[in-house]
């Protein structure tokens, strides 16, 4: 089956890699001019995620992307008082893996490089513009002029899709969360933690961990009006940190400190919500990760699912049947799981807003909550799906797509 993957983000190049290992070929087309060129801070791999990645082979990725053990958190309120915790120290044992704390673009390289090694084919300044069905395939057109042809198309290119958008022009957009969020890791003088730290700040939610006298930090920003789109993708660096350690300026000592250190941030990015969308699916084309499920970053399961989405497409698309059906046993192993996840990060994220009333109301519910969302965390971290993929890889299966100047 030629595949065409559009979007070489940890989705894309998860998938790409995963079919590799089954025989098979694929093309992926990213928009960006390399895959080093990815933007963002860290992120947080759950056990789940690391799972996944060894189920395809990948086990040793995450350490050799730089990854380090950070299980468990501590929350606090705006005083500094610890009014809730989640334990992770023993998910080694009852989830197979601790989770881990990567810069994002290190792990997306890793993946990109990966799955080239394994000889997926990169098309980078591939911006897709138009996708059109042909009598046994799709043909997707890229503003440049080239073309690909393929027997199917699955949409690994994020919150802003346009595969969704030029396959479902009716489907519901992202809707703006009034939060941007922003981070980095930076230089402090912090003994290191073993599980991150959560506060609710005065005037925002700021989080973070410490390895090695470098804090891994973010925070989520106030903002009522919806960004621009690339509105803030040229910070004044002085002005936006100014702002940030204004926000916190009566924050407990560790959240001062280690923005006092902070010189930059790698960026700014608006937070959306992303509705639930009817299918998954066409007959030819297919979206995984936040395509098809933007989840919250307060789940910390965002990496996760697209890893875990990318291996159980793989595993589908080897079965003896139409595109269409490998597509619907794909949307039926992983809808409801995603879904929930995005509900539950609905529920986490509600939490941190601040006010005098709700702040006193969450410091005395938080703990109860958390014990009540003790299920869902089991469910999310023990995710078994049993698909794994040859201990070698098979001999790539052909040419993947007809490409056109």
């Amino acid at each position: 089956m030629r595949t065409l993957i559009i979007g070489g983000g940890i989705a894309g190049s998860t998938l790409a890699y995963a079919l590799h290992r089954y025989g098979h070929d694929a093309v992926v087309a990213e928009a960006r001019p390399g895959h080093r060129d990815t933007g963002g801070a860290f992120l947080y791999l759950a056990p789940n995620g690391i799972n996944a990645l060894a189920a395809i082979g990948l086990g040793d990725l995450p350490e050799a992307a730089g990854g380090f053990v950070a299980s468990g958190m501590d929350f606090h309120n705006a005083r500094g008082r610890r009014i809730a915790d989640l334990q992770g120290e023993g998910d080694l044992e009852e989830y197979g893996a601790h989770g881990r704390v990567l810069r994002r673009a290190r792990l997306h390289a890793e993946l990109a490089e990966r799955a080239q090694a394994a000889g997926a084919r990169y098309e980078f300044d591939a911006r897709l513009v138009e996708l059109h069905r042909t009598a046994d395939g799709v043909e997707a057109v890229f503003a440049d002029g080239r073309s690909i042809t393929a027997d199917v198309v699955i949409g690994a290119d994020g919150i802003w899709s346009t595969v969704r958008r030029l396959t479902w022009p009716a489907a519901p957009k992202p809707s703006y969360t009034g939060i941007v969020d922003c981070g980095s890791w930076t230089e402090v003088d912090l003994p290191d933690t073993t599980r991150q730290q959560m506060y609710f700040g005065h005037r925002a939610f700021f989080g973070y961990t410490v390895k090695n006298n470098v804090a891994y930090w973010f925070t989520n920003v106030p903002r009522r009006d919806e960004p621009a789109r690339g509105e803030l993708d040229d910070l004044d660096q002085a002005a936006w940190m100014g702002s940030i350690r204004r926000l916190h300026e009566k924050d407990p000592a560790p959240v001062r400190a280690i923005l006092q250190e902070a010189r930059h941030s790698l960026g700014a990015w608006p937070l959306y919500d992303m509705p639930a969308l009817t299918t998954w699916h066409t007959n030819r084309v297919c979206l995984i990760g936040d395509a098809a499920h933007a989840v919250s970053p307060s789940t910390g399961q965002g990496a996760s699912l697209a890893i875990e989405d990318a291996a159980v497409l793989a595993h589908w698309m080897q079965q003896d049947t139409s595109p269409a059906a490998m597509f619907a046993e794909f949307q039926a192993d992983r809808k409801d799981r995603a879904e929930k996840i995005v509900r539950f990060g609905r529920q986490i994220g509600a939490r941190k807003a601040s006010s005098p009333i709700g702040s006193v109301f969450r410091d005395l519910t938080l703990s109860m909550f958390l014990r009540m969302g003790g299920k869902a965390t089991e469910e999310q971290y023990g995710y078994q799906y049993g698909y794994r993929v040859p201990d070698q890889p098979a001999p790539p299966a052909g040419n993947p797509g007809t490409s056109n100047a």
